[in-house]
């Protein structure tokens, strides 16, 4: 069975509809939705994810320009946060986002 890749768009989409938070980056506002990872994942980043505050969803197909990567300022509800790891699938991005402004090593 194939995976069609319109129907999870439209499911990805969905899920944001029902709990949209409002997602910037230069210039541009998209919607996401926001979620935590385990402490079990964080720990197991190896540092990787220090300072780590929240994850959000979008949708890669909503970014009209080049969608924002490790390091880039993001902004989730208001609130600026600073890239820390982006994880691609077939339909969207999540972004593990933490503190604006932590002591990177």
């Amino acid at each position: 069975m194939a995976i069609d890749e319109t129907q999870l768009t439209a499911d990805m989409a969905a899920i944001i509809a029902d709990m949209p938070v409002a997602v910037a980056f230069s210039g541009q506002t998209v919607s996401g939705c926001k979620s935590v990872l385990k402490a079990e994942e964080v720990a197991a980043a190896a540092g990787e994810l220090a300072g780590y505050q929240l994850s959000v969803y979008v949708v890669a197909a909503d970014w009209t320009g080049t969608p924002p990567e490790n390091g880039d300022i993001l902004t989730v509800a208001g609130v600026e946060y600073r890239i820390l790891r982006t994880r691609y699938d077939i339909v969207g991005i999540r972004y593990d986002v933490g503190d604006k402004y932590t002591e990177r090593k």
